[in-house]
């Protein structure tokens, strides 16, 4: 009797619980510059994402909000090897005007742990004086399942969207390599991260994700102190998602994003703030916007 009420409000579109469209929040983490590239670091992180979605629809549109409050550091074991791992925590928030529906889901998000081999590296040379130096990394990490993925269309208590919830439910690879190029304290970064990901005990597979980025950024020294800006574009593509071997049409995409930042280091303490805003996007068939991201962190050295 329980589906059948649930079938009848779908037909009627007076809910959008089964609904995939939806900003997604579990697509995985993106490093852009990182802080001084020679020093270990453990820091703290915060970044707001928002999302227009049903934008055909004046019953079903909603906004959603997603915030991530996350843990991360780097380490060096060994020499030309890097570590870094996260630990983000998600406060996702949806509502819908038309007739007041609000729901949040909030926790621990999956867990991510990535090493970068380094490939090229010109900065730490003391035989030769360079007047442009290179980096190289390229690396590999998993993706583990720890944030909670509850999706039941047919449970009214939850909010039974794929692209909605804290984790993604499935282990997943991303692939990473980052090149950064500099001259006399300015210089181009360029990021590539592409994630594998695995299906999840509901048999649903969030589609392979790639996302890129290219930063020019100015450095200005003053005593002990650097304040870098960078400025540049980002951006995301992914397929539909896989739902029981199907194609859903009502997931995937791309985005392109202006992005802009401002790092500032003193002594062992690092301050980031950072932007992005939608220069062109094509997101679930037109039905789904994004507006704008905003980060800022800090980090401290050891």
């Amino acid at each position: 009797m329980k589906k059948i009420i649930v079938f009848i409000l779908l037909l009627t579109g007076s809910s959008s619980y089964a609904c995939d469209i939806c900003g997604c929040n579990n697509g995985g983490t993106f490093f852009g510059i990182l802080p001084q590239s020679h020093r270990q670091f453990a820091g703290l992180r915060y970044r707001y994402t928002s999302f227009d979605s049903h934008l055909s629809s004046k019953v079903l549109a909603t906004a959603e909000t997603f915030k991530t409050t996350e843990i991360w550091t780097r380490l060096y074991p060994v020499k030309n090897l890097q570590v870094l791992a996260f630990l983000p925590y998600h406060q996702n928030v949806q509502s819908r005007p038309s007739d007041e529906f609000s729901a949040s889901l909030e926790g621990i998000g999956d867990a991510t742990v990535l090493a970068h081999y380094n490939l090229l590296n010109t900065f730490g040379d003391t035989v030769k004086i360079r007047k442009v130096n290179h980096s190289l990394l390229v690396g590999a990490g998993v993706k583990a399942p720890l944030g909670k993925y509850q999706y039941d269309p047919y449970d009214l208590s939850q909010v039974a969207n794929a692209n909605f919830q804290i984790g993604s439910g499935s282990w997943d690879m991303p692939l990473n390599a980052i090149y950064t190029l500099t001259r006399k304290g300015a210089g181009l970064n360029i990021n590539v991260l592409y994630k594998v990901n695995g299906t999840n005990s509901n048999n649903y597979k969030f589609a392979n994700q790639l996302k890129t980025s290219l930063l020019a950024f100015k450095s200005i020294y003053l005593g002990n102190t650097n304040l870098m800006t960078s400025l540049g574009v980002y951006g995301d593509y992914k397929r539909p998602d896989l739902k029981e071997g199907e194609r859903n049409l009502f997931t995937g995409g791309y985005t392109v994003m202006a992005s802009g930042g401002i790092d500032y280091y003193v002594g062992k303490l690092a301050l980031s703030l950072n932007a992005q805003l939608p220069i062109i996007q094509d997101l679930s068939g037109g039905e789904l916007r994004v507006n704008e991201t905003l980060g800022f962190g800090i980090s401290r050295m050891f």
